[in-house]
């Protein structure tokens, strides 16, 4: 086992692993460094695998890795507190190759792509948590460049370069200067409870044939009093359930994400889909949502920072984007070698190759979107409760001619706040609203 390296890479998460997979099939000496006791055992999201970029870092990579299930049925609920207004779609074409995504459980899927990594070449190494980063000093002391990177257990480990994938707190991105404090409102703190289910049940209850999956997310009654969101998603034989919401509004509020929880599961709705399922286990997990503004600087002499700790997340779209980060990473590190220029305008590369890249148009474009949520916090409540009484209204049969019952709707609508707040919330919403 060597000390020094073309490259070390500090997470065995999605973005740190595809960055390592790629790096060593181009023949790269590649360390990659997992503080858990095996990749994915402490990441937690929905979640789901998306086809078309997995495949950009491994092609077909469905026959062999350890999916779930191909979605085919994707709905929206604005829930109210026994009912809900569904928004969905359901396409058999999805349950067919090449597929769109999948449902996954991080635990078996991050272990099997660091595997694809080690199988590269590169070197796995689990409980190695990394406490600093080294440094070549200038004449005055300033940091030059980073060196490598520094063991709880003090061992040390050179590298021409560092790649942090080393998530949401980002601690050595924080060391290295190229983040600063994180603040409350920039983050979301999710918890998830998987439940078994057999997978009989599971399509049964979801309406689906067999090996087919569905997902369903949740506004409003879950998470009323923040804005935030639930979901369910359909496994083999289990369910994942999440919930949660901005972190500050959670904390100004006194409100508890497993209180939320409680909530989804209880919901007369979501509670018909779980009868009889059994509780696996719990996770909780912050995400970072604090959008373009809040992206620190990507690179610097020997360094670069992907997946959440470069705070890569466009709606709901956090995996698929770490995994290509990793991509974009690793090919420029490969390039950088073939110069023999490990220098921070070398590795600049890196930010431009991002900086085209689809989803970072996408962050760019909603990057006012944190503002929103902020100002407009009683969002989802507004638009999940109106909805609610408005379809009670016009699905109840009653003694209404349509005008009265027309009129009887608007009323409602009026009744919810002052006219003039109604048009600037649904104006703002129009520009920043996202569901997921």
């Amino acid at each position: 086992m060597t000390d020094s390296y073309d490259a070390i890479v500090v997470g065995a998460g999605p973005a740190g692993s595809s960055a390592a997979y790629i790096m060593a099939q181009a023949g790269l000496e590649v360390s990659l460094l997992e503080r858990g006791e095996y990749p994915g055992c402490k990441n937690v999201y929905g979640g789901t695998i998306y086809r078309e970029p997995t495949e950009e870092i491994i092609p077909a990579f469905w026959h062999e890795a350890p999916l779930e299930r191909p979605v085919v049925s994707d709905e929206l609920w604005l829930a109210g507190q026994d009912s809900a207004v569904k928004v969905g779609f359901s396409g058999l074409r999805f349950a067919k190759e090449p597929y769109n995504k999948f449902t996954a459980l991080r635990a078996k899927f991050d272990r099997w792509l660091a595997n694809k990594a080690a199988e590269a070449g590169a070197e796995v190494r689990t409980k190695a948590l990394v406490r600093h980063l080294l440094y070549e000093k200038s004449l005055v002391g300033k940091n030059k460049k980073v060196l490598g990177v520094q063991l709880d257990s003090g061992e040390e480990l050179r590298a021409n370069v560092v790649i942090l994938a080393e998530g949401v707190n980002a601690f050595l991105t924080k060391e290295a200067g190229l983040r600063s404090k994180t603040p409350a409102h920039t983050m979301t703190l999710y918890v998830r409870e998987i439940l078994h289910l057999p997978a009989e049940k599971i399509e049964e209850r979801f309406n689906l044939e067999k090996g087919e999956g569905a997902i369903i997310g949740i506004i409003g009654y879950p998470t009323a009093g923040a804005v935030g969101k639930a979901g369910l998603y359909t496994n083999k034989d289990s369910i994942s359930l999440i919930a949660g919401a901005y972190l500050d509004q959670m904390v100004e509020k006194g409100l508890s994400p497993y209180e939320m929880l409680w909530r989804t599961k209880t919901h007369p709705l979501v509670k018909r889909l779980l009868e009889g399922a059994e509780s696996i286990e719990y996770q909780s997990h912050m995400i970072p949502k604090g959008g373009y503004a809040f992206i620190p600087k990507l690179y610097f002499s020997g360094l670069l920072v992907i997946g959440d700790a470069a705070m890569m997340i466009s709606g709901r779209r956090g995996t698929d984007l770490a995994m290509l980060t990793g991509k974009y990473a690793a090919e420029t590190v490969i390039l950088a070698k073939a110069k023999g220029d490990f220098t921070g305008k070398m590795l600049a590369t890196y930010a431009h190759k991002l900086n085209s890249t689809f989803f970072m148009k996408d962050i760019k474009t909603g990057k006012n979107s944190l503002d929103y949520y902020k100002k407009h916090q009683d969002s989802d409540y507004l638009l999940a409760s109106t909805a609610n009484e408005l379809a009670y209204q016009f699905f109840t049969v009653d003694m209404l001619s349509d005008k009265e019952r027309q009129e009887k709707m608007i009323g409602t609508v009026l009744a919810k706040q002052l006219p003039f707040k109604t048009a600037v919330d649904l104006y703002e919403a129009y520009k920043n609203w996202e569901v997921f």
